[in-house]
């Protein structure tokens, strides 16, 4: 008794390549989409936690940030401020002291550590090494506003190397942007860019490209480098302004 066996043709099996092939550049890109859409919801689920501890923070003690000497501080470490980009309760510009605290304040590793600390303050505020040498806090009953992430070892210090990924770094690793106005007027004038909000905080992310692009986004008006223009279509911010 013969047995026939059934083979695929050449052209039978590059037909089956070809459809898998388009299967697959249907659903990768939806995929892809969704793992995003993920990230920019948490990303801002994020935000709406930092800037709800801060303003607990703000509750409780009348401050977000406490000043030592001439210089506000976070721990052992000064925090950056400036002035040129205050505006008055009347919207003109203020000539007065220095009042907007940036958060880390560029990519040098002390503006890093500033927001380490800012974290550890509000996360982990009984961390040894917050504690051991005195550091100068606004958080004195050391009180947790803002759950460590998951991963977080809170029996080393907060400044660990392998702690330090778990210190509220964004989806794409980047930490947030914090601004938090010192002479809460309720006016925050956006550094960079055309934009004035009322608020003493905000805060945002660099968002999935990495790019800090102080919080604007080619989807929103009125969000665009007064002095970068030509790249809007670049910006992807992610920004509590703007949720």
């Amino acid at each position: 008794m013969k047995r026939y066996f059934s083979r695929f043709t050449l052209v039978e099996m590059l037909t089956v390549i070809a459809i898998i092939s388009i299967l697959a550049g249907i659903v990768i890109p939806v995929v892809i989409v969704a793992q995003e859409s993920g990230r920019e919801t948490e990303a801002k689920s994020d935000i709406t936690a930092l800037l709800t501890a801060l303003k607990q923070l703000d509750t409780d003690y009348g401050k977000m940030l406490k000043k030592s000497s001439s210089n506000y501080k976070i721990g052992d470490k000064n925090v950056s401020l400036s002035n040129s980009d205050v505006l008055s309760s009347s919207g003109t510009t203020s000539s007065g002291t220095n009042s907007l605290a940036t958060i880390p304040a560029g990519t040098s590793a002390n503006a890093q550590e500033v927001y380490d600390a800012m974290i550890a303050e509000l996360s982990t505020p009984k961390n040894k090494e917050f504690t051991s040498s005195n550091p100068v806090s606004v958080n004195l009953r050391k009180k947790v506003y803002l759950e460590p992430k998951k991963g977080f070892d809170p029996t080393k210090e907060y400044n660990d190397e392998n702690n330090l990924p778990y210190l509220w770094r964004d989806p794409w690793g980047n930490p947030y942007t914090v601004y938090i106005k010192i002479t809460k007027d309720g006016i925050i004038k956006l550094p960079d860019t055309n934009k004035t909000i009322a608020a003493d905080a905000a805060v945002y992310s660099f968002g999935p490209n990495g790019t800090d692009d102080k919080g604007c986004n080619k989807s929103l008006d009125g969000c665009i480098y007064t002095s970068d223009d030509a790249n809007h279509r670049l910006h992807d911010d992610i920004a509590s302004w703007n949720m």
